[in-house]
């Protein structure tokens, strides 16, 4: 017993090792690029993705660590939309996805995680929106029979071709009902986030131009579904209103000179993970983002597919 507890947790070393060198090389691929200013590579802050990792804690006899692996292509309509490039050509992506978590036992009705993000993508055409994204949270949770109320905080960090992008602080109530008897499960969940622009700003006249410096506001709903052997499914509906520090005439002509720039965004998304054997399987993701902004090339329609290999420990 002893030894079989020993192997998961130098597999789990293994992986985490695996993941910083991963960021390693994600920094020296992408200094090669030259400097692109952006706001933010992610349209869906929201979709609590630990969710699932919660779930299945609830089961009897599961490890307190989880970790899955996942290497795929991504194929983006309007690559840039987010970043208020005018481009609206698309491009293709190979991305490497990376989860850690720990999960504390139950103390009664109390408990905690602790979770770890990894996000890379290069891009074929497009390399200046290589971006890196690294998060990580805790979460103190309650149980009390069907349901669990969550409180993760979380802190990111984003590269976006090799330079130092963007820091979030967000904070997201959830609510969790497991469906009795089933295998489902439903999600609501809010979130408030700080952003910090950390790319260099533009000044003119000693004005800082285009500065993305903001917060979000928003919400949404999943609904879960764990097939008999572990495959999942997973339909989210999320909304986020943005509001940034710089003003919307440094982008068009407006009469209105104090007012500031801000966006909302409704994200559907579906995620699906067939699981082939126990450490070995596919993914499929795909979301739909509909952007709406004071200004106008923060308004978009954008069509996100993700598929490939997912290793699960």
């Amino acid at each position: 017993m002893i030894t079989i507890q020993r192997n998961k947790i130098n597999l789990f070393l293994a992986v985490l090792f695996s993941a910083i060198m991963l960021s390693f090389a994600c920094d020296v691929r992408a200094d090669d690029c030259s400097v692109c200013s952006a706001a933010s590579r992610s349209d869906s802050l929201l979709g609590m993705g630990g969710i699932e990792y919660l779930i299945e804690q609830q089961q009897e006899n599961v490890s307190p660590f989880n970790a899955e692996l996942r290497i795929g292509g991504l194929y983006d309509s309007r690559v840039g939309s987010s970043t208020g490039s005018e481009e609206e050509d698309s491009d293709t992506a190979l991305t490497a996805r990376l989860a850690l978590g720990w999960q504390a036992p139950m103390m009664g009705n109390f408990g905690v995680r602790l979770d770890y993000r990894g996000y890379a993508d290069f891009h074929q055409d497009y390399d200046e929106y290589n971006m890196i994204d690294q998060s990580i949270s805790i979460e103190p949770l309650y149980k009390a029979g069907q349901f669990i109320f969550s409180l993760p905080l979380s802190f990111n960090l984003a590269l976006q071709d090799g330079d130092h992008d963007y820091n979030r602080y967000a904070v997201s109530p959830t609510l969790t009902y497991l469906i009795p008897n089933t295998t489902q499960a439903l999600a609501v969940y809010g979130i408030a986030a700080k952003i910090e622009d950390k790319d260099d700003d533009e000044k003119i006249a000693g004005m800082e131009w285009y500065d993305d410096d903001g917060k979000t506001y928003g919400g949404g709903l999943a609904y879960l579904y764990y097939f008999a052997n572990k495959s999942r499914l997973r339909l989210s509906l999320d909304y986020q209103h943005s509001e940034y520090d710089s003003l919307v005439w440094q982008y068009q002509i407006t009469s209105d000179y104090e007012e500031e720039r801000d966006s909302n965004a409704i994200v559907a998304s579906l995620d699906m993970l067939f699981q082939l054997t126990d450490h070995f399987g596919l993914y499929l993701n795909y979301a739909f983002i509909h952007s709406t902004s004071n200004v106008d090339i923060y308004e978009y329609n954008r069509h996100l597919v993700e598929g490939g290999l997912a290793l699960k420990f």
